[in-house]
């Protein structure tokens, strides 16, 4: 069972919500992020039993000082959860040698998670590194649409593995599609079109075919918790509903469901093999049965 946890990249949308949640399972938390935040700002970002650190990836490796000075003892049961990956004015932006970096950061990361003491590493990957490499290794006419950031992660989970395997630390790498959070609140695109919806306003029918799965923050949460909870090695998550979708179609069965019509079965297996959105492995290994669906995430508070 976890009883410590240390999140890199705390301040975004999946840190956040991983945060309280841990917390809630009282975990002691310490959270690492690059923004200055006053007392005030964590306490409403993370809650009042979550410690932030303001750190920068550059500098991971002081971290073991930095919790010394704090008089912070990690035990067996530290879980070290790697979210922080920065582009240039998003995550996904940037140049080849921008996207690059994190892979250095990564690498780093399981270095001082193996120095202080935690039992394992929890990696945090993304299905547009599953798209570049079906597009490279299988023919898939699909690529990713973030051409820079897919690679990168490619080659950040590639050196992980390798990373974990030399420094004998457990590692667990897992992969997200599009995670939101239940409220609505916060995000780009996706929460924004699907407010619109909600508040039955006009939007833009998008043209992108590359399927995706939205799943709810909360629930992510709760399946990077239960891995935390195992001794797993040297796996390979999808964290997701398994049910992928076009966002055009995604949409439109959203608009059907909050008007309480009936949604249609979609079924793209003529389009072509989309076996990475399964998560029956995280299913079945850590017992994780979401609490959401892809339609009904936004009625749970």
């Amino acid at each position: 069972m976890i009883e410590k946890a240390i999140i890199t990249g705390s301040t975004g949308l999946v840190g956040q919500s991983l945060a309280k949640f841990l917390a809630n399972k009282k975990v002691d938390v310490i959270c690492l992020g690059r923004q200055n935040l006053s007392k005030s700002d964590c306490n409403d970002m993370f809650g009042k039993e979550v410690k932030y650190l303001q750190l920068d990836m550059n500098s991971i490796l002081d971290l073991e000082d930095i919790l010394d000075n704090l008089n912070w003892i990690i035990n067996k049961n530290c879980v070290f959860y790697h979210l922080a990956w920065q582009g240039v004015q998003r995550l996904t932006d940037g140049s080849i040698e921008d996207q690059l970096q994190n892979v250095t950061f990564s690498s780093n990361a399981i270095k001082i998670a193996k120095k202080i003491g935690c039992s394992q590493f929890i990696n945090s990957g993304t299905i547009e590194e599953t798209y570049a490499e079906w597009y490279l290794d299988k023919g898939s006419k699909f690529n990713s649409t973030q051409g820079n950031y897919a690679i990168a992660k490619l080659a950040s989970r590639d050196m992980c593995f390798m990373t974990a395997y030399l420094e004998k630390i457990n590692y667990i790498h897992t992969r997200l599609s599009v995670p939101i959070s239940s409220d609505l609140s916060i995000g780009g695109y996706i929460p924004q079109t699907l407010n619109k919806i909600i508040s039955n306003q006009d939007y833009d029918i998008p043209k992108n075919e590359q399927l995706f799965d939205i799943i709810s923050t909360k629930d992510v949460a709760y399946a990077y918790y239960l891995l935390g909870s195992k001794s797993l090695n040297k796996l390979d998550y999808y964290i997701g509903y398994g049910k992928p979708a076009k966002l055009s179609d995604y949409f439109l069965q959203f608009e059907k469901y909050i008007k309480g019509l009936s949604i249609d079965a979609l079924d793209y297996s003529d389009v072509f093999s989309y076996d990475f959105f399964d998560n029956k492995l995280l299913c079945s290994d850590t017992a994780f049965i979401p609490s959401y669906n892809q339609y009904n995430f936004f009625e749970k508070q």
